[in-house]
């Protein structure tokens, strides 16, 4: 299922008016309803999985919202990364283990096992957007930053109003990732300027996935084969990708706002002109904003964020970036691509750091060669990410700094 397939199609098509035309009282339940039926018509089993876990999720909620209880918070958020980690991981942690431990019958039985699941194992969409909006919403209700308003709302728009949020169909296959508190709008239709811009993000959505990153995808398939392609081709590959991903990615958060805004719903930019970024810190508060922000306050400040020893703080900012590189996917050359922009966040800290700058400070004072870093920083991680493999990868930045033939 994509949210350009024609599925994805009729469904806005169909939506936008019966919500608008829908009793007020009803349109939550009608916005739920049609997002679970649009979710089942890839997979039932995947539907009934993320209604399950959900349904968990709100009641350990709702004992929070009485008591903060440690135990079932740690408890229901273990949970969650379960679910993820067997639906994206389980496969890679069987072969690691399979090639980690010596020849013999329980080497062969794991990679056995991790070969039947490739062959079987079906990835619910979206798995990781809303197990990470399930994350942030319990630990928003266990620290107090969600609390039930007062009056007290009856038990079925409680209900209603979580699972609106954990289904909203614009953004359950590719995000943004939303936070509760953000994600209202009084079950209002959209009025008259929302639909435009709506209208106008769907368009722009569009014409960045079908003008631009499908017409650079041709040029970036050269990284899948570096080996064969002359350094020069690898160098425009780089700079083709760049613009594909960017394209491609900004374009589908493009269409998800523009539904949401036909609908009434203002969720979260996720990009902000990233590639005029001066400085790593500056980039990644412009790219995939939902999740480098969800990243900030869900691991990296639990894990003292800036309030700890500079090579504490250097180790956290691998770390999490190692994990942010895995959530892309379960390969060595994604958690390599993650390692990349931490060594490189953490480095930047530091020189910040000696010489008693201020991010700001540093962008306002050489503000050419900030971008000129930043950007060939990023384009040759982007080398990382397209490659599929951590050869290919090393064969490409050998050929295109000449270091290979």
């Amino acid at each position: 299922m994509s949210l350009l397939s024609l599925t994805y199609g009729v469904l806005v098509l169909c939506t936008v008016p019966l919500y608008a035309l829908c009793p007020a009282r009803l349109r939550t339940l009608l916005l739920c309803i049609l997002s679970l039926l649009f979710y089942a018509w890839g997979s039932l089993s995947h539907a009934a999985l993320i209604v399950g876990l959900g349904t968990v999720v709100f009641f350990v909620g709702e004992q929070l919202h009485k008591k903060r209880s440690k135990l079932p918070y740690v408890l229901c958020v273990s949970l969650c990364v379960v679910v993820l980690c067997y639906f994206k991981y389980s496969i890679l942690m069987l072969r690691t283990g399979a090639d980690v431990l010596p020849s013999g019958s329980l080497s062969a039985l794991l990679s056995a096992h991790a070969d039947s699941l490739a062959l079987s194992l079906q990835i619910p969409l979206g798995v990781s957007f809303f197990t990470f909006e399930f994350v942030h919403y319990l630990t928003d209700v266990y620290k107090g930053k969600i609390s039930h308003p007062e009056p007290l709302p009856a038990l079925r728009k409680r209900i209603s109003d979580f699972f609106l949020f954990a289904l909203f169909f614009p953004t359950l296959l590719a995000g943004p990732i939303k936070r509760y508190q953000q994600f209202h709008n009084d079950s209002q239709p959209a009025q008259r300027d929302m639909l435009a811009q709506g209208l106008w993000r769907i368009l722009c959505g569009l014409l960045k996935k079908v003008l631009i990153a499908d017409s650079l995808a041709t040029i970036t398939l050269r990284l899948k084969a570096p080996e064969l392609v002359t350094p020069t081709g690898l160098w425009l590959a780089m700079y083709a990708y760049a613009g594909q991903i960017y394209a491609d990615f900004s374009g589908y958060s493009d269409v998800a706002i523009g539904v949401s805004l036909l609908l009434g719903y203002r969720i979260p930019e996720n990009f902000n002109y990233p590639y005029l970024a001066k400085s790593l810190q500056d980039f990644w508060r412009r790219w995939h904003i939902s999740l480098s922000s969800w990243i900030r306050d869900y691991l990296f400040i639990p894990l003292g964020g800036s309030h700890v020893p500079p090579w504490r703080a250097f180790v956290n900012l691998i770390l999490v970036m190692a994990l942010c590189g895995l959530w892309h996917g379960p390969a060595g050359h994604f958690v390599v691509w993650g390692i990349w922009h931490g060594a490189g966040l953490g480095i930047e800290r530091m020189v910040r750091r000696l010489r008693g700058d201020s991010a700001e400070k540093e962008t306002r004072g050489l503000p050419f060669l900030g971008w000129l870093w930043t950007f060939h920083f990023v384009c040759v991680g982007w080398i990382l990410f397209a490659a599929p493999s951590l050869r290919a990868a090393y064969v490409a930045l050998g050929r295109m700094f000449f270091l290979l033939r």
